[in-house]
């Protein structure tokens, strides 16, 4: 059976332009690098130039998210500033199903 084009599946498409300040927006991309680590006060960068603030007190989950940097995944995400780099509030983070390799 062949598997449903994701973005078809939940109703999906890419857009540019511009954000406003305040909206929420799903962004897709990769987390690049972990500027603070610290649980409760995690700050993803996604895609090199947007920096997320995500309220996650578990060590566990911030661990699976360092195991999931460079994999794809979906941000729901609210604009807090626009400048030279986005910042955003971060509530949702979703990840595709883990990819399995066998050498």
């Amino acid at each position: 059976m062949e598997e449903q084009n994701f973005f078809e599946k939940f109703g999906l498409e890419v857009k540019s332009g511009d954000v406003e300040v305040g909206s929420t927006y799903p962004i897709y991309g990769m987390i690049t690098k972990l500027l603070d680590d610290t649980p409760g006060h995690v700050v993803a960068e996604i895609n090199f130039s947007i920096h997320a603030r995500m309220t996650i007190p578990d060590q566990s989950k911030v661990e699976i998210l360092k195991e999931r940097a460079f994999e794809p995944g979906i941000f729901v995400s609210t604009v807090l500033a626009k400048g030279e780099v986005i910042e955003v509030e971060c509530s949702t983070v979703v990840f595709g199903r883990k990819q399995q390799f066998s050498a």
